[in-house]
């Protein structure tokens, strides 16, 4: 092999295991991303809940309530 024939199968080797690397980095922090992503959604859900207190009704059949949501 000559000189120049290694160093081209050198760096073509580095340069796949360097795609390798970055590919393999970005599927793991894509993965981490949906999960925390998941997380964050599933406790808004629960922070959006709202309860309602009927406290009176008016004689055109209105009702008045007050609410309160949880932080």
């Amino acid at each position: 092999m000559t000189k120049t024939l290694v160093q081209a199968v050198a760096f073509t080797l580095s340069a796949v295991a360097t795609f390798g690397t970055v590919a393999g980095a970005n599927g793991l922090a894509g993965t981490q991303f949906a999960s925390a992503q998941r997380d964050a959604a599933a406790r808004m859900q629960v922070a959006a809940v709202q309860h309602v207190d009927v406290i009176a009704h008016l004689p055109t059949q209105r009702v008045v309530v007050v609410g309160r949501r949880n932080a």
